[in-house]
């Protein structure tokens, strides 16, 4: 890098707090081999310190974020892994599988501590509320559930999706859930009622997520575009294209301001969320982008593929290199 954009990149980064990259630094931070089968869902820990995987292979990994070692690995599960999360003190971790069973387990010990029956049929997704104390999820049987963690059992039954419930989300404040299929509807997360339907057709929605002020939603799905939609008014607000195949995850960077999404293209794609520009286009994955996930201070981001790998990207790499640019192109 020349010394002109370096010069306006270290402006940057004391308007902004942004830490100022060394000259070499790739976009990609490290890979992380490990699992024996597509990695199918991933998430960091509340202080960013750690991250949890699930996988095709049937197992949990815990891994240590700053050398993208594994950490420990939790077995019990039958079927693949559909989904996983940390609680909101990082103590235990939430996994849930694709066909019958949740487990949350205490990462200290790797001993799960509750393990419960769920739908008994496919179940395609699941999260933990933002609280930490309820857990939401969908399946085949077209019916999304909520489940009290403390108590073990099933509160919540809410049947009307058209198809299968393939994502869903909570918001911020957990009052409320989002959730994606052949349909996309906001639920009151305590009623059970709809409460917003994202207008018009979509095709299959794939995975969802909430803006952390609630007031976007984010849907991607197997038309290949990302979509971001008024989530209390269900109108739709933007169409984001660039993956050439079908978009498995996506996700809100904890400030809203970002947004990521992994596809069948093998890529994972960085978007500002404000003009919908494809920031970064981040590539080395040699198969299909299963999940993403940002860290609780944004500046990184983690995604898992069908080549059994975990890949750490430096999103704030990219994005101030996405202002100097830019600032280049509005200089006089």
């Amino acid at each position: 890098m020349d010394q002109e954009p370096r010069r306006i990149l270290a402006l940057l980064s004391l308007i902004s707090g942004l830490t100022l990259p060394a000259p070499a630094q790739a976009g990609i931070a490290s890979v992380w081999p490990g699992h024996r089968d597509d990695v199918t869902c991933v998430a960091f820990s509340p202080d960013g310190s750690q991250a949890i995987s699930g996988s095709r292979d049937k197992s949990v990994r815990i891994w240590d974020t700053a050398k993208g070692k594994t950490l420990a690995v939790f077995e019990g599960h039958e079927t693949p892994l559909a989904a996983v999360a940390f609680s909101p003190d990082g103590k235990t971790a939430l996994s849930a599988s694709d066909m019958l069973s949740f487990r949350n387990w205490s990462v200290a010990t790797g001993k799960p501590t509750l393990t419960w029956p769920g739908h008994g049929v496919f179940v395609y997704t699941a999260q933990i509320s933002p609280d930490g104390t309820k857990v939401i999820s969908g399946g085949s049987d077209r019916t999304l559930r909520l489940w009290d963690l403390a108590a073990d059992q099933e509160v919540g039954y809410w049947a009307g999706h058209t198809d299968y419930v393939q994502a869903v989300a909570f918001s911020r404040d957990g009052t409320r859930a989002l959730a994606g299929g052949g349909d996309s509807e906001v639920w009151d997360a305590t009623t059970g009622k709809v409460l917003t339907t994202l207008a018009g057709p979509t095709g299959l929605i794939l995975d969802v997520d909430i803006s952390p002020d609630d007031k976007l939603a984010l849907t991607g799905g197997r038309e290949g575009s990302l979509k971001l939609w008024d989530a209390q008014t269900g109108a739709l607000r933007a169409t984001w294209k660039g993956h050439r195949e079908q978009v498995n995850w996506v996700a809100f960077s904890p400030d809203g301001r970002l947004a990521l999404s992994g596809g069948n293209d093998y890529t994972v794609r960085l978007w500002e969320v404000a003009t919908g520009a494809n920031i970064q286009t981040w590539t080395g994955h040699t198969a299909a982008v299963r999940s993403v996930a940002f860290s609780p201070d944004g500046r990184l981001a983690l995604s898992g593929s069908e080549d059994s790998t975990l890949r750490l990207w430096d999103v704030n790499k990219a994005w101030a290199e996405y202002q100097v640019k830019n600032l280049k192109k509005t200089a006089p």
